[in-house]
C-alpha cells in the first residue's frame, strides 16, 4: 500500500482537460488544488477506485468526465439554439467540484467493500468539498453549485448553472445503468 508521502500528485490537468476553458486562472489554481487536497486526505492509493457511491461501485473519476464533458456540451448547444450565455466558469468548475468530496467520503475495506469513512457518515455530501472550496476563495457561485447538486445539501439550486449541474450529475449515473431520478427533495430549502 502506498503511504501518503509516496502517493503522486493527481495530474488534473491531464485528468481534466476542460480546465484549459476556465477564464479565470485563480479559478483554475484552486479547482487543481482542491482536488490536490482531497486527494492527500484521501485513503485511495489509485483514483479509479474511488466509486461514485457506497452503493454505487462504479468509478467516480468516469463519472466526474461525463459530467464536466456534459456541462460544456449543454453550454455550447444553448448558446448556438437559444442565444444564452452561460458562466462558463461556474459551470465548469462546479462540474469539477460537486463530487470531489467522494476522495474522502468514502473507503474500500481490505476485501474491496465500500464504506463511510467517519467524515461521510459524519457531513452531508459535498460539504467537505464546499468547505475546501471556501478556504481556497472559490466564488459564492461556484461553491453554490458544490452544495446544492445533491438534496443532501439541503438547498436547491438557485442558479441556472446549478440546475443544469443537479440535472447533470443524475443523467450522468443513469447513463451507467442507475436510475435514482425518483428521489425525494424534501431536504431542500429555498
Amino acid at each position: 500500500m502506498t503511504t501518503r508521502a509516496e502517493q503522486e500528485k493527481l495530474d488534473v490537468e491531464a485528468l481534466f482537460p476542460e480546465l484549459a476553458l476556465l477564464r479565470d486562472p485563480q479559478l483554475r489554481i484552486a479547482v487543481v488544488q482542491i482536488w490536490q487536497e482531497l486527494w492527500s486526505l484521501s485513503d485511495y492509493d489509485r483514483l479509479i477506485d474511488v466509486p461514485v457511491s457506497v452503493k454505487i461501485d462504479y468509478p467516480q473519476l468516469k463519472h466526474a468526465r461525463g459530467v464536466v464533458a456534459s456541462a460544456v456540451a449543454v453550454a455550447d448547444v444553448w448558446e448556438r439554439e437559444h442565444d444564452i450565455k452561460l458562466d462558463r466558469d461556474v459551470l465548469i468548475a462546479g462540474a469539477l467540484l460537486i463530487d470531489v468530496s467522494k476522495l474522502v467520503e468514502t473507503r474500500r475495506d481490505a476485501d474491496g467493500r465500500i464504506g463511510y469513512t467517519e467524515l461521510g457518515r459524519a457531513l452531508p455530501h459535498a460539504t467537505y468539498a464546499a468547505h475546501a472550496a471556501l478556504n481556497r476563495g472559490v466564488r459564492m457561485d461556484v461553491v453554490h453549485c458544490i452544495l446544492s447538486h445533491s438534496p443532501n445539501g439541503g438547498k436547491a439550486p438557485q442558479t441556472v448553472e446549478a440546475q443544469i449541474l443537479d440535472w447533470l450529475d443524475q443523467a450522468d449515473i443513469s447513463a451507467f445503468g442507475f436510475h435514482i431520478w425518483a428521489r425525494k427533495v424534501t431536504h431542500y430549502q429555498p
